[in-house]
């Protein structure tokens, strides 16, 4: 399998993913094991606390001290993101563009829990693909489904205004499993991603969560899932055959 997962904590010491260079690498040869080939770093920024130069400065600095560490390493490749929280007006701050997939117009964008989803955050969204330029990706998509205006948000899905990954993780759990499934049939989940944080409390099921789409749905559903064959990927392959 060749896969790049574009969501995942395995910059050391940055967030609440791992806590050391040791559970990276660890986190990364798991990665390796499920079939992944690739993956975007994308570390927490909370726009009400973070500061943007600190952020810059510690993310940069991690993950030049990753690169160092697994240059010789037979390990997925890593490239550089981020997990933006949203904040209102977002959609009109040229500022959000320093927070992209490393050199795209992808980004990852985290609602915040619980709350509703009103008709300013759907705007913001529409003003972030429209204004921005920029394809908002919602991260864990399953999250949302109990709040005020969820249909809503997958209206934008569908009309293309911005797109969607389900975690690996909620794909296998009993909880969420059926609702994963009922999204990727109506066509409102374009990736799947690991969002691991810790090699024992939130590791990567990319392998297992495949799995478990294909004996559900088909291996053609779990395969449309698998980002090497889709525009995201095509976009930062180009960009990185330039380094």
């Amino acid at each position: 399998m060749n896969f790049l997962d574009i969501h995942s904590h395995i910059l050391p010491e940055v967030d609440d993913g791992a806590r050391d260079m040791e559970t990276a690498i660890k986190l990364l040869e798991m990665l390796k094991e499920q079939g992944v080939t690739h993956v975007i770093a994308t570390p927490h920024f909370y726009p009400d606390t973070d500061n943007v130069e600190t952020f810059t400065e510690m993310v940069s600095k991690a993950y030049d001290e990753l690169q160092k560490e697994i240059e010789y390493k037979d390990l997925p490749t890593v490239y550089l993101g981020c997990e933006l929280r949203y904040f209102g007006g977002m959609g009109k701050s040229k500022a959000v563009k320093q927070f992209v997939i490393q050199n795209t117009n992808y980004l990852l964008l985290e609602l915040p829990y619980g709350a509703p989803i009103t008709k300013t955050v759907l705007n913001d969204i529409i003003d972030i693909k429209e204004v921005l330029g920029l394809t908002p990706i919602l991260a864990h998509i399953e999250r949302y489904s109990k709040v005020p205006g969820f249909k809503k948000l997958l209206k934008l899905i569908s009309d293309g205004t911005a797109l969607a990954h389900i975690n690996a993780g909620a794909v296998i759990s009993k909880q969420d499993a059926k609702l994963c499934e009922k999204l990727i049939k109506g066509g409102y989940v374009s990736f799947l991603a690991s969002d691991t944080h810790s090699v024992v409390n939130r590791p990567p099921y990319i392998k297992q969560a495949l799995d478990a789409i294909a004996n559900k749905l088909g291996r053609s559903a779990a395969n449309r899932l698998i980002i090497k064959s889709n525009r995201l990927s095509d976009e930062i392959e180009g960009i990185y055959e330039q380094y």
